[in-house]
């Protein structure tokens, strides 16, 4: 049976049928809650009055896949719930879990909708819980670590619990986390290989609270991204790193952008303002962008980098040899220099596939005159091999880790080094 959804009591009408059928089947039960993804875009594609015929054709399929096992309810705009009876291990929750998915792809199909998809959450009764909200409460949890990770379905598990929890919770004290000021910029120096001078910085964003690491970047700048403050994030950034390469004699920095940044249409006022407010020289800022963000949508992100570089700002492509661009695209990079990513670097002395990878890196670049800088460089062997084959630049533990602004400073004086732009009154 199909049970549509009503505008007035989705949710009791959920847990009612839950108890009902919790109550009069002894056998095991699997909660399944599928979760479709993209329901604006679908919205805005064929319009509300479809989707909501489209959701409700899902609904009627879905209890047709199931048969007589279990109802199936839609509570909510994207949401079904069903009760498979029955269900005594993992393994047949899975089969009517992927029951429900083939069905998805041949109603989407015929409708000519094939961009659609949806994440499928399993909870077991009584492994998981007796108790229709403790069931509805793991069958999400398992969805969303399902979405998170691009599984079709997720069986709960405690540890897709912590992730999402773990989540939720660090996207909530992220949003606090700049009035805080539990955000600071670190330095890491890049040293040129001929003479050993440190000529700049890379600036990176650290999140700390009383001295302790809340979350890498790899983490926070998604939640950023995902939360709509990565345009504050940037700007924090960009201005902080600016103000504080300024008070070390308008020493050249580098701040990474993010690819939904670059393409803001604010995006150019923001560095014009940035660099007007700390009189920053030009081509004293360079701003970093994956080589991966970049052929995303290589056409606007190659003019937003043009426009950038008109300005007077540096264009480096970070990581490179990891996004798998052509020569074609490589040709029309607007950039300054390229980035090669610190895993080919680390075990270029180790296997052969990885140096040759890192020679042709260095051989393209000197065809187009960029500079070229090798990150992850952590011992005295490495440097000299990417002097052997004419990379400019490097960055990594063998220098200095990335520092606070103060430490930074301090590293500075103690190897006696100057950077371009620092006079000797500083």
């Amino acid at each position: 049976m199909y049970a549509p959804a009503t505008a007035d009591a989705r949710y009791q009408q959920l847990l009612a049928m839950l108890a009902d059928a919790l109550d009069s089947t002894p056998t095991s039960q699997a909660l399944l809650l599928i979760e479709v993804s993209d329901l604006s875009e679908l919205h805005a594609r064929i319009g509300f009055a479809q989707s909501a015929a489209l959701m409700q054709a899902l609904g009627v399929h879905f209890a047709s896949a199931l048969q007589r096992r279990g109802p199936v309810v839609h509570f909510r705009d994207g949401s079904f719930c069903a009760l498979v009876s029955d269900t005594r291990n993992i393994d047949q929750a899975r089969l009517a879990a992927d029951k429900l998915s083939l069905r998805m792809k041949e109603v989407l199909t015929r409708a000519g909708v094939h961009t659609l998809a949806a994440h499928i959450g399993i909870a077991l009764t009584p492994l998981h819980g007796t108790e229709p909200e403790e069931l509805l409460r793991k069958a999400l949890l398992a969805a969303t670590a399902a979405r998170k990770h691009e599984l079709d379905m997720q069986i709960f598990n405690e540890g897709c619990a912590a992730e999402v929890l773990q989540h939720w919770a660090l996207t909530e004290a992220f949003t606090t986390a700049l009035d805080a000021g539990e955000l600071s910029m670190f330095y890491q120096p890049k040293v040129r290989i001929a003479d050993g001078c440190c000529t700049g910085a890379e600036a990176l964003m650290r999140w700390l609270r009383d001295g302790q690491s809340v979350a890498s970047p790899d983490i926070f700048i998604p939640i950023a991204e995902k939360s709509g403050l990565i345009h504050t994030t940037t700007w924090f950034a960009l201005s902080n790193a600016l103000r504080q390469a300024a008070s070390l004699g308008s020493l050249p920095v580098a701040v990474n952008i993010s690819p939904a940044v670059l393409l803001h249409r604010e995006f150019l006022d923001m560095v014009r303002s940035a660099t007007s407010n700390w009189r920053t020289q030009a081509g004293h800022l360079t701003l970093e962008i994956t080589e991966g963000a970049l052929i995303a949508d290589f056409d606007k992100a190659s003019s937003r980098l043009s426009r950038l570089r008109d300005l007077g700002v540096r264009v480096s492509i970070d990581d490179f040899g990891t996004g798998y661009s052509s020569l074609s695209y490589f040709k029309k990079i607007p950039a300054d220099e390229l980035k090669i990513d610190k895993s080919f670097v680390s075990r270029m002395l180790q296997e052969p596939a990885d140096r040759r990878l890192v020679e042709t890196i260095v051989m393209l670049a000197q065809q187009r005159r960029l500079e070229i800088v090798a990150e992850g460089v952590e011992d005295q062997a490495t440097l000299e091999a990417l002097a052997s084959i004419g990379c400019d630049y490097a960055q990594g533990y063998l220098f200095a880790p990335a520092l606070h602004a103060d430490a930074f400073r301090r590293w500075l004086a103690g190897r006696n080094l100057r950077p371009r732009g620092v006079t000797e009154s500083e």
